[in-house]
């Protein structure tokens, strides 16, 4: 475990720099065929993982926001978003991170992840068991037990999932939640774990957006479904995300309204 740790300090490391020589004002940018945004950055880092995994664990493989590497028979698969916040970072927005988890092929579940915040200079860790951490730092969930007064991230559409992200955030905003959207679900998830936000709701299907932060926020004392509330594989698409400190995870649940949009 500690050598896999290690590795994925390291490749978060180079990821960052990569990510920083890349980000300014005019980041230059194309569209995929889902309408969203591409960074030369984006496919660099991507590439870069899957070399490094290549090289270090040849027999795992890769699952990644733009390029994937399977490995028949692989235990073990590492899941990267390369620059998670794509459209902020191409506006010169510094809220956009690297994330990269190692998930357990036989259950879809991560047992460590990385979370780096090349701007704030905060890299967030988490192993099976070990508790979660901002550089050196231990960190915990908040002590909120219900939403009024709180911090809330919601991203994503719904529409893809058949749920209504704009009744859910009229929901969470009449129990006296604060809602934001940083078009970037690592960048707001991760300060669940942080203790700054009290939960986040993502109302998109995939695995590389949400598994990193599946460890990091449990191991933070939080809690993670998908939007039913039920347990999901973070190796594969899923029923969207809700990452929380635990106590108010009931009460999302409850604020999500599903409907055909």
């Amino acid at each position: 475990m500690e050598n896999y740790v290690t590795f994925a300090k390291e490749v978060a490391e180079d990821a960052a720099k990569i990510a920083l020589e890349y980000f300014s004002f005019d980041t230059e940018k194309t569209w995929k065929s889902d309408n969203t945004p591409l960074t030369e950055a984006d496919t660099k880092i991507n590439k870069l993982v899957i070399d490094r995994v290549n090289s270090a664990f040849p027999d795992h493989s890769v699952y990644g926001e733009e390029e994937t590497s399977n490995k028949e028979g692989s235990k073990y698969i590492w899941v990267c978003d390369p620059i998670d916040g794509t459209m902020p970072f191409s506006l010169g927005l510094p809220t956009f991170t690297f994330s990269l988890a190692l998930v357990n092929q036989s259950n879809g579940q991560p047992i460590l992840a990385v979370v780096n915040d090349p701007v704030m200079k905060n890299m967030y860790w988490a192993h099976k068991g070990g508790g979660a951490f901002r550089n050196s730092k231990k960190i915990q969930v908040s002590t909120d037990s219900d939403l009024k007064n709180t911090y809330l991230n919601v991203d994503g559409s719904g529409k893809e999932l058949n749920f209504s992200r704009l009744q859910t955030v009229r929901a969470l905003q009449q129990k006296g939640a604060k809602i934001m959207s940083l078009l970037s679900i690592i960048y707001g998830g991760i300060q669940v774990a942080n203790g700054k936000f009290s939960g986040t709701v993502f109302f998109n299907p995939h695995g590389h957006d949400v598994a990193a932060l599946k460890i990091i926020t449990e191991e933070a004392g939080g809690k993670v479904t998908d939007l039913n509330g039920n347990e999901r594989r973070y190796d594969k698409d899923g029923i969207g995300c809700i990452i929380s400190n635990g106590t108010i995870h009931e009460e999302i649940i409850k604020s999500i309204q599903k409907n055909s949009e």
